[in-house]
């Protein structure tokens, strides 16, 4: 789910339709001597959110703390203060905060705030709670449907999360990750055909941005043995976006599958340039190399992967099996006990044939 962040619109006095902003005025008597405009809490609010337009978050801060010093039930200003202080990753006063301005009044808007830094505490529950509460006041609340649903899907509860999906898209016809993340829920399902075309919806609703959808979609079709569109998808979400290694990673994967281990090799290695210790890529790599035969430079991959994350068994295995290729029968050996102890449960299998 991707990060939101609640910021309302300025608000003005009676008269105002804008932000309040100083305002120098001449009187008769004193020529060119400005009168100083009295600070208001209001004032103090719509200049704190044009500094968050402008990403200053400090000062906006200490802007709307003087709101609230002016007016202690400015709710606007609470809600906002608590969006700020979650961003910045203040969940706990950003709690405080809401819980101030739900007991002036209840909204939806800080319900949901509430419930997002409280997921971000990893309380789940109070934040199902929130989401929940959020709907309850607003019944077209599209987000809170939308992240109530990754709480479920979470819980692998994949038909409430369906079903919340289904309401968020019907608030938001056009809601991108809902469609994405109700394909994902229909994959954990099984109904490969379903997530397919919610993928395919997302991607149709803007196709130069979500290289997600297009990453997800390569894997289902990877999933179904459909090689060449995988790849076709992967590449489609690496020209969105160049920097995506996951996507690199992926399609090495795909070329694996289709037999291109050169090709293979070229997109691991792209991965790695982009996040040097991407210890799957390393690993990943290894075992395309495996299939040339290169046992040694497969060795040297599963080594480095093993040294980026020390607890990955799966790398100790396919050491394993490239040093028993090198009749390096003790280190092979090790390497399958160490990723048994590491919970690979096939490495069983492989220490039993090594006794025969």
């Amino acid at each position: 789910m991707k990060k939101l962040i609640i910021l309302l619109l300025f608000i003005g006095t009676a008269g105002y339709t804008a932000a309040q902003k100083p305002v120098v005025s001449k009187v008769s008597t004193q020529a060119d001597r400005p009168v100083k405009v009295r600070e208001t809490a209001e004032s103090c609010y719509n200049e704190a959110v044009t500094l968050l337009e402008e990403g200053n978050f400090e000062e906006a801060m200490s802007k709307l703390t003087r709101a609230i010093s002016l007016k202690p039930k400015f709710e606007q200003a609470l809600i906002n203060r608590a969006a700020v202080k979650s961003e910045m990753r203040d969940y706990k006063g950003a709690i405080e905060d809401f819980d101030t301005a739900l007991k002036i009044k209840p909204s939806a808007g800080a319900y949901f705030g509430r419930g997002k830094a409280r997921y971000a505490l990893n309380d789940k529950a109070g934040a199902l709670e929130d989401y929940t509460s959020a709907i309850e006041q607003d019944d077209k609340f599209a987000q809170a449907y939308y992240y109530r649903g990754g709480i479920y899907f979470e819980q692998y509860d994949m038909q409430k999360a369906i079903e919340d999906y289904n309401k968020a898209i019907i608030c938001k016809p056009d809601y991108i990750y809902a469609f994405n993340d109700r394909a994902n829920a229909y994959k954990v399902l099984g109904n490969m055909e379903a997530a397919l075309e919610d993928y395919s919806k997302a991607i149709a609703l803007d196709e130069n941005s979500i290289d997600f959808a297009f990453n997800n979609r390569g894997n289902l079709q990877r999933n179904l043995g459909n090689y060449t569109h995988a790849i076709e998808d992967y590449t489609a979400a690496i020209k969105v976006n160049p920097d995506y290694y996951q996507a690199y990673n992926n399609r090495g994967l795909a070329k694996i599958d289709a037999g291109d281990y050169n090709g293979a090799i070229d997109d691991f290695t792209e991965a790695l340039r982009i996040k040097a210790d991407y210890h799957f890529a390393l690993n990943n790599r290894g075992n395309a190399k495996f299939k040339m035969q290169e046992y040694k430079s497969a060795i040297e991959d599963y080594d480095a992967a093993i040294a980026v994350f020390s607890n990955y068994g799966y790398a100790f295995l396919n050491r394993g099996v490239a040093k028993e290729m090198l009749r390096d029968m003790n280190g092979a050996k090790a390497d399958y006990q160490h990723a048994q102890s590491l919970g690979v449960e096939i490495a069983d299998n492989y220490l039993k044939e090594m006794s025969y």
